[in-house]
Order: C-alpha cells, then sequence, then structure tokens
C-alpha cells in the first residue's frame, strides 16, 4: 500500500523508555525517536475498562506511518498529547512502505 503525501495530515512522536542512573539506582525516562512523523490517524469505536481499580474510557486508534524498522514493543506514541500503547505494528503488504499501528490509551504510561 503505497501512501500518497496527502494522507498524512497528522503528526505523531514516537517514544522508548530507557533506564537513567539518578542519585539512587535508575530511573525511567522517555526519550523521542521519532519527531513530528507524518501520520494517518483513523479513530476507531473506543470502549471502558478498569485499570488499577478505576473505570475508564479507553480510546482506540488506526495510525499508519512510512515503513520504519526501529518500533519496539514497548514503545509509545503521542497524539496531541495523548499518550498511546502500541497494540500492533505491520507491514501489511511486505514491501516496507507502510506500517499500520494499532495502538491505545488503555494503561499508557505518562511520557512526560
Amino acid at each position: 500500500m503505497s501512501i500518497r503525501a496527502g494522507r498524512l495530515r497528522d503528526r505523531v512522536d514516537i517514544l522508548r523508555q530507557v533506564k537513567v542512573r539518578d542519585g539512587s539506582g535508575y530511573a525511567i525516562s522517555w526519550v523521542t525517536i521519532g519527531s513530528d512523523v507524518p501520520a494517518e490517524v483513523i479513530s476507531q469505536a473506543g470502549r471502558e475498562g478498569v485499570f488499577e481499580k478505576v473505570f475508564q474510557s479507553v480510546r482506540v486508534f488506526q495510525i499508519t506511518i512510512r515503513w520504519r524498522g526501529d518500533l519496539l514493543p514497548d514503545d509509545q506514541l503521542k497524539l496531541d498529547g495523548v499518550d498511546l500503547n502500541i497494540r500492533s505494528a505491520e507491514d501489511r503488504d511486505r514491501r516496507r512502505e507502510s506500517l499500520v499501528i494499532f495502538a491505545d490509551t488503555e494503561a499508557a504510561l505518562k511520557t512526560s
């Protein structure tokens, strides 16, 4: 699936957890590995769930970006200030042209 530039109207950041030394050992920090990445964002049907005994709504997104081979399962996306867990990322036609990512807000770790 070739991606035409006109479809990629949104921007996402790709973030990765890293351990950094602090005065008492290690702390988790987030580094940006992709900033203002052009994306097509399609909101999917949301749902509701319980996280840490708190009832909350969960937003789900299908996000298409140009192909990149460096995403890890624990990476997160940031869309308009909202942290998103990457649930899957696949190169549907195996041509290394695009990645279709499903991501949601369920239990997303705060990156800032």
